[in-house]
């Protein structure tokens, strides 16, 4: 039965992976996972550019700030819908590839249906920016500010607020669960030891974390 237990999911990720290895390949949710994270990237960037379209309307005749915003809003919904879907299968394209180096044996679609499934961490995360994000942006007056200075008033937004470093911490910590989640997902979809989709895992994954450590540590540091 193709059903979708979180639970299992997030805490025995093993047992649920080896129960779907058992069905025929199905994308039903993982395409709603990502298009989940996809509606939530574009209600973040509909957000931002919310709150900014009075600095953009006291700077702007009213014509051109319209059509600012509407080419934001556009390339806002069309880059959070794109790119969320491009991000998925890149990454099931990276670990597909890494694999090989372990003579590994599955198919593509196995690994892209499986990676999908990692990815339901990052909804949590997702929520928790777009919440912090509201508070953060709310908190600045932005129609009061010149745009040259706007960067400045984002800086205010972001120094010593608590929020904006939880909501960082949270998103690291729920990347950590998803690469813990993918290790699971290529043992089965690809035949792989523990050792050998730890490894295939590890290092973009890693990647991605020392980065996100850095440039969160770097902004920290900064403000």
């Amino acid at each position: 039965m193709d059903n979708l237990n979180l639970n299992k999911l997030l805490f025995d990720p093993n047992s649920f992976f080896r129960e779907k290895l058992g069905n025929e390949v199905s994308f039903k949710y993982p395409l709603l996972i990502i298009l989940v994270i996809a509606v939530l990237t574009i209600s973040s960037s509909l957000l931002v550019m919310n709150n900014l379209k009075d600095s953009f309307s006291s700077d702007m005749d009213s014509s051109i700030s319209a059509s600012v915003m509407s080419i934001g809003i556009i390339g806002g919904a069309i880059g959070g819908l794109i790119g969320t879907f491009i991000s998925w299968f890149v990454l099931a394209g990276i670990f597909y590839s890494i694999s090989y180096v372990f003579a590994s044996k599955g198919s593509f679609k196995r690994t892209l249906e499986f990676v999908g499934y990692g990815f339901v961490p990052q909804i949590f995360s997702s929520v928790v920016s777009i919440i912090a994000m509201y508070f953060l942006l709310s908190s600045v007056d932005f129609s009061s500010q010149d745009s040259q200075f706007m960067a400045q008033g984002i800086e205010q937004m972001f120094s010593n607020n608590p929020l904006f470093y939880t909501s960082q911490i949270i998103a690291i910590l729920c990347f950590i669960l998803s690469a813990y989640i993918w290790i699971f997902a290529l043992l089965h979809a690809r035949n792989m030891s523990f050792k050998n989709a730890a490894i295939t895992v590890g290092i973009p994954a890693g990647l991605s974390i020392v980065i996100q450590i850095y440039s969160f540590l770097f902004t920290s540091a900064s403000l």
